[in-house]
Protein backbone atom coordinates (compact mmCIF):
# COMPACT_ATOMS: atom_id res chain seq x y z
CA UNK A 1 0.00 0.00 0.00
CA UNK A 2 1.22 3.41 -1.19
CA UNK A 3 0.90 5.82 1.95
CA UNK A 4 3.21 8.40 1.17
CA UNK A 5 0.15 9.91 -1.56
CA UNK A 6 -1.56 11.00 1.16
CA UNK A 7 1.00 12.28 4.00
CA UNK A 8 1.21 15.85 4.64
CA UNK A 9 4.74 17.54 5.04
CA UNK A 10 5.48 17.09 8.83
CA UNK A 11 3.84 13.35 7.84
CA UNK A 12 6.37 12.88 5.15
CA UNK A 13 9.59 14.05 7.14
CA UNK A 14 8.38 11.47 9.91
CA UNK A 15 8.29 8.60 7.53
CA UNK A 16 11.83 10.08 5.88
CA UNK A 17 13.70 10.91 9.14
CA UNK A 18 16.25 13.48 8.80
CA UNK A 19 19.05 13.48 7.10
CA UNK A 20 21.80 14.79 9.33
CA UNK A 21 23.94 16.14 6.41
CA UNK A 22 21.46 18.69 6.45
CA UNK A 23 22.64 19.86 9.78
CA UNK A 24 26.11 20.89 7.55
CA UNK A 25 24.43 22.02 4.23
CA UNK A 26 23.97 25.68 3.45
CA UNK A 27 20.13 26.13 4.47
CA UNK A 28 18.01 26.85 1.66
CA UNK A 29 16.15 30.19 1.66
CA UNK A 30 12.54 28.88 1.99
CA UNK A 31 9.38 31.78 1.40
CA UNK A 32 5.88 31.69 1.99
CA UNK A 33 2.99 33.90 0.60
CA UNK A 34 0.85 35.90 3.02
CA UNK A 35 -2.12 37.04 0.82
CA UNK A 36 -3.27 40.46 2.13
CA UNK A 37 -5.82 41.86 -0.26
CA UNK A 38 -8.22 39.45 -2.37
CA UNK A 39 -10.83 39.64 -5.22
CA UNK A 40 -14.30 39.68 -5.63
CA UNK A 41 -14.39 35.51 -5.55
CA UNK A 42 -11.51 35.48 -2.27
CA UNK A 43 -9.08 34.63 -4.56
CA UNK A 44 -5.51 36.63 -3.54
CA UNK A 45 -4.27 39.18 -5.24
CA UNK A 46 -1.71 40.74 -3.21
CA UNK A 47 0.49 39.65 -0.54
CA UNK A 48 3.52 39.25 1.53
CA UNK A 49 6.14 36.97 0.60
CA UNK A 50 8.08 36.16 4.21
CA UNK A 51 10.78 33.94 5.43
CA UNK A 52 10.63 31.81 8.40
CA UNK A 53 12.40 31.89 12.12
CA UNK A 54 15.00 30.13 10.78
CA UNK A 55 16.08 32.76 8.36
CA UNK A 56 18.93 35.54 9.17
CA UNK A 57 16.45 37.97 8.74
CA UNK A 58 14.47 36.70 11.89
CA UNK A 59 17.83 35.60 13.57
CA UNK A 60 19.31 38.87 13.37
CA UNK A 61 16.14 40.90 14.11
CA UNK A 62 15.56 38.64 17.19
CA UNK A 63 18.96 39.20 19.08
CA UNK A 64 18.75 43.04 17.78
CA UNK A 65 15.58 42.67 20.04
CA UNK A 66 16.85 41.06 22.94
CA UNK A 67 19.66 42.86 23.30
CA UNK A 68 18.16 46.26 22.97
CA UNK A 69 15.55 44.86 25.91
CA UNK A 70 18.36 43.85 28.02
CA UNK A 71 20.60 47.23 27.80
CA UNK A 72 16.73 48.93 28.55
CA UNK A 73 16.49 47.49 31.79
CA UNK A 74 19.76 46.79 32.81
CA UNK A 75 19.78 51.15 32.74
CA UNK A 76 16.04 51.06 34.04
CA UNK A 77 17.49 48.72 36.75
CA UNK A 78 14.71 47.17 37.56
CA UNK A 79 11.53 45.57 35.06
CA UNK A 80 8.54 47.28 33.57
CA UNK A 81 5.90 47.15 36.28
CA UNK A 82 2.74 46.50 34.69
CA UNK A 83 0.66 46.56 38.02
CA UNK A 84 0.52 49.93 37.02
CA UNK A 85 -1.75 51.51 34.37
CA UNK A 86 1.74 53.11 32.58
CA UNK A 87 3.83 50.35 33.09
CA UNK A 88 0.55 48.26 31.35
CA UNK A 89 0.63 50.92 28.57
CA UNK A 90 4.89 50.72 28.51
CA UNK A 91 4.61 47.40 28.03
CA UNK A 92 2.24 46.44 25.69
CA UNK A 93 3.99 49.13 23.59
CA UNK A 94 7.03 47.36 23.33
CA UNK A 95 5.44 44.24 22.57
CA UNK A 96 3.94 45.58 20.17
CA UNK A 97 7.23 47.47 18.41
CA UNK A 98 8.68 43.76 18.74
CA UNK A 99 6.37 42.29 16.82
CA UNK A 100 6.08 45.16 14.01
CA UNK A 101 9.57 44.81 14.21
CA UNK A 102 9.90 41.09 13.33
CA UNK A 103 7.40 41.12 10.77
CA UNK A 104 8.63 43.72 8.58
CA UNK A 105 12.64 42.21 9.03
CA UNK A 106 10.67 38.90 7.89
CA UNK A 107 9.75 40.78 4.55
CA UNK A 108 11.76 40.15 1.73
CA UNK A 109 9.28 40.71 -1.12
CA UNK A 110 5.58 41.61 -2.29
CA UNK A 111 3.56 40.63 -4.85
CA UNK A 112 0.58 42.40 -6.86
CA UNK A 113 1.61 46.13 -5.31
CA UNK A 114 0.81 48.84 -7.46
CA UNK A 115 0.95 52.32 -8.36
CA UNK A 116 -0.99 54.14 -11.00
CA UNK A 117 -1.01 50.49 -13.09
CA UNK A 118 2.21 49.76 -12.59
CA UNK A 119 4.04 47.34 -10.59
CA UNK A 120 5.84 48.53 -7.28
CA UNK A 121 9.64 47.82 -6.19
CA UNK A 122 9.78 46.13 -2.67
CA UNK A 123 9.98 48.48 -0.14
CA UNK A 124 10.28 47.52 3.72
CA UNK A 125 9.34 51.70 4.83
CA UNK A 126 6.31 51.25 2.93
CA UNK A 127 5.37 47.07 4.50
CA UNK A 128 6.19 49.29 8.19
CA UNK A 129 3.76 52.16 6.68
CA UNK A 130 1.34 49.48 5.67
CA UNK A 131 1.21 47.91 9.07
CA UNK A 132 0.73 50.75 10.58
CA UNK A 133 -2.28 51.41 8.45
CA UNK A 134 -3.65 47.81 8.26
CA UNK A 135 -2.89 45.98 11.53
CA UNK A 136 -4.81 43.32 10.27
CA UNK A 137 -1.78 42.24 7.79
CA UNK A 138 0.85 42.54 10.21
CA UNK A 139 -0.98 39.90 12.25
CA UNK A 140 -1.68 37.82 9.00
CA UNK A 141 2.01 38.10 8.71
CA UNK A 142 2.89 36.79 12.63
CA UNK A 143 0.32 33.59 11.86
CA UNK A 144 2.35 32.56 9.02
CA UNK A 145 5.37 33.36 10.70
CA UNK A 146 4.53 31.09 13.72
CA UNK A 147 3.62 28.29 11.09
CA UNK A 148 6.71 25.84 11.20
CA UNK A 149 5.11 23.87 8.19
CA UNK A 150 4.65 26.94 5.84
CA UNK A 151 8.79 26.72 5.75
CA UNK A 152 9.39 23.10 5.64
CA UNK A 153 10.73 21.88 2.65
CA UNK A 154 11.12 18.29 1.90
Amino acid sequence: MNTTASLNTAQTLAVAGFDIANLSAPAARVTFDVPVIFDADGEPVAGIRIVGKNSDEYRKENHALRAEGYKKSAKRKTAIDASTDEGADQLVHVIDDNQKRLAVAVAVDWYGFTSNGASVAFDKALIATAFDKYPTWQERVTAALENDANFLKV
